[in-house]
């Protein structure tokens, strides 16, 4: 009896913090480029296969702005992994990104934080997992059931199904991992500036037309292929930078020791008792 009543105040732990992660957000409202990667839908990578139709003779940092933002299109559709890094201040909120994403199943692995909250994530086909110390449970739960969630769920998996809507907050990040987004409604007027040198890479700056937008996405300059590497945008409402990189490395996510998972109940079965080592 005393495991089964310790095993049900898990799963309410689970399902307090759930509910809390169901507010956290990877970008503003705004219109800066930023804003832009949460408003438009991930492009799905090309197949294995496909041309590039490509001239990579020419230098990128020669090519027009319209030119260059179409083939930047073109070589970021094509990206089947990439590492996202994103700093953002939206709406008042510090968000914290580091993820390595496959594109093609949407998998992925990595940290979220918000104001100081951090928490581990994994998704593995259609499971998502959470993970996080007892300061972050302490922090998304409140006061009281926080110190309940801290103890009995650190250092513990919370397992649910992506499309939960519970976790709608988490299972929406991966919009930020599409190096193209910003370049879908990119502007015909938009101007590209001068090439800049930024950790010892060369980059192409491209802008919205003067007054109307201060956000920058940088294109790699250097290579045959113009990736979008940065996204910087300096707007009131959202401000801050993502960063694109190591670009097809293979990224391959595990689901966690089953002995580590809680399992989080749906509305339809918050009333029973999962077992914490749930089959993963």
């Amino acid at each position: 009896m005393r495991r089964n009543r310790a095993n049900g105040s898990r799963v309410a732990a689970a399902a307090a913090v759930c509910v809390s992660l169901g507010v956290l957000t990877a970008c503003g409202n705004g219109q800066s480029p930023l804003s832009t990667i949460e408003k438009t839908s991930p492009t799905a990578p090309a197949t294995a296969g496909a041309g590039s139709g490509l001239d990579e003779s020419v230098r990128n940092e020669d090519l027009d702005v319209g030119e260059l933002v179409r083939r930047a299109k073109q070589s970021a559709a094509r990206i089947k992994t990439v590492h996202v890094v994103a700093d953002i201040v939206s709406d008042g909120k510090v968000v914290k990104l580091d993820l390595r994403v496959d594109r093609n199943s949407e998998d992925f692995q990595g940290t979220i934080e918000q104001n100081g909250v951090k928490l581990e994530a994994r998704r593995v086909r259609s499971a998502m997992y959470i993970r996080g110390d007892e300061q972050a449970f302490r922090s998304l739960v409140g006061t009281v059931d926080g110190e309940m969630a801290a103890k009995l769920l650190a250092g513990k998996w919370l397992k649910g199904d992506v499309n939960s809507e519970k976790l709608r907050g988490v299972r929406n990040i991966t919009t930020v991992a599409d190096p193209g987004a910003a370049l879908k409604n990119f502007p015909e007027d938009g101007v590209k500036l001068p090439t800049e040198t930024i950790n010892n890479r060369k980059m192409i700056p491209l802008t919205g037309p003067p007054g109307d937008d201060d956000g920058k996405i940088y294109i790699e300059a250097q290579g045959g292929k113009p990736y979008p590497v940065l996204i910087v945008s300096k707007d009131t409402d959202n401000s801050g930078s993502v960063s694109y990189g190591d670009f097809d490395v293979p990224v391959k996510v595990s689901a966690p020791p089953a002995a580590e998972v809680i399992d989080i109940p749906d509305r339809s079965t918050s009333s029973s008792t999962p077992r914490p080592g749930s089959t993963a």
